[in-house]
């Protein structure tokens, strides 16, 4: 899809506030709100954007961090990418080129609930086909802190957890030292829908 200044007009609205009305985005762009409206409903539907609440890391204290993995063929790749994918701790993943060819960027409520995620059996770094990984801890975010977190993960409580680990069974969860994964029913953290 190819955009036009119209349509990096309304995107550049939507950013900076995307509750803005139709009415508002047609005055910025000269259109009626029913023409801004037909315009915003074209980039959704071919998936240009997406308009959603945004959460800010640093006022929920939520601890960052990269995992850098170096997977052993694509199908461990897809498989892994599938594994996590409801996983309420990884925001995203990211495919590269290099040594590393598969990056996570995860959340953690404190650092010992992070170093179990890095450590223990939920661990991404512990899959079948990872030949080596490291772990960058995220200090601060400085340019935009808002990330997408998985709200739906949150708000699904079962007794294992979405990757298929049980955290009952972990010893970081046992001796208190990780809350648990936000989907479960017996999670301690405070990420609660």
């Amino acid at each position: 899809m190819t955009l036009d200044d119209i349509d990096w007009k309304l995107i550049l609205q939507l950013q900076t506030n995307g509750r803005k009305t139709f009415k508002a985005l047609g005055e910025t762009i000269g259109f009626t709100s029913l023409g801004a409206k037909k315009r915003v409903d074209k980039l959704l539907k071919s998936e240009t954007i997406h308009i959603s609440a945004l959460v800010n890391t640093g006022k929920l204290n939520l601890r960052l961090a990269l995992i850098l993995l170096e997977i052993e063929s694509a199908q461990t790749m897809r498989n892994i990418i599938e594994r996590y994918s409801k996983c309420p701790r990884v925001i995203n993943f990211f495919t590269t080129m290099g040594g590393y060819n598969l990056i996570a960027l995860v959340m953690a409520e404190d650092q010992a609930t992070l170093e179990s995620e890095c450590m223990e059996k939920c661990a991404l770094r512990s899959g079948e086909g990872i030949r080596r990984s490291e772990v960058y801890l995220i200090g601060r975010v400085h340019h935009y802190p808002f990330l997408p977190l998985k709200a739906d993960a949150l708000s699904e409580k079962g007794d294992v957890a979405p990757c298929g680990v049980q955290c009952k069974g972990c010893p970081s969860f046992q001796d208190q030292k990780c809350v648990g994964c936000p989907s479960l029913s017996y999670y301690r953290g405070p990420l609660e829908c």
